[in-house]
């Protein structure tokens, strides 16, 4: 995909849509967009990293009709739990989401769904529903497939080698407590 048509998908991402008449209409979405497009996203984006979309809607069943199935895929560039270098992790999420217009409404949904709340007018912008949804499928801990290097000792909490407290003598506040408690006689 050239840059042009990049821009022109992530143009037509940032319009807001109309989630009733997407969803009257079985609307499909889909396609690939660049991670550094997404703006809560760019400090994760691998150079040239590529992120793959697809967004069906359609109406549910129940007291929420509005529904929407999303799936992405992408490579994401974050820092090892372990060693802090980057390490490249691919990431997939698929979720079924279900449009509310407040969080009254939100409550209700159901166990399988994500709720997604709509202003007043119904509408809302693709590009961050799907950044949303990339964000929640970031890990936790991301580390490498493979065991890190070596780390240097000036990073002693990733290095393991963390010293040992220094013991404080009297200057401890526990050692003064205890010390006037000896003067009591011990009793409380």
């Amino acid at each position: 995909m050239s840059t042009d048509d990049s821009q022109t998908q992530v143009k037509q991402l940032s319009v807001p849509l109309d989630v009733r008449a997407a969803c009257r209409a079985g609307e499909e979405w889909g396609g690939e967009v660049p991670v550094a497009a997404l703006p809560r996203c760019r400090d994760m984006a691998p150079e040239a990293g590529r992120l793959a979309y697809r967004l069906r809607f359609f109406e549910g069943q129940g007291v929420h009709p509005l529904a929407a199935e999303l799936s992405i895929e992408a490579s994401l560039a974050l820092d090892c739990a372990r060693c802090r270098e980057t390490v490249v992790q691919s990431v997939s999420s698929r979720s079924r989401l279900s449009f509310v217009f407040s969080e009254e409404q939100a409550e209700h949904v159901e166990t399988d769904a994500e709720a997604v709340i709509l202003g007043r007018e119904g509408r809302i912008k693709l590009l961050e529903l799907i950044e949303d949804e990339l964000l929640m499928a970031v890990p936790l801990m991301p580390v490498h497939d493979r065991p890190c290097g070596v780390i240097s000792s000036d990073r002693p909490y990733e290095s393991g080698k963390i010293a040992e407290p220094v013991d404080e003598g009297e200057d401890n506040p526990f050692a003064a407590l205890a010390a006037l408690k000896k003067g009591s006689g011990g009793k409380d």
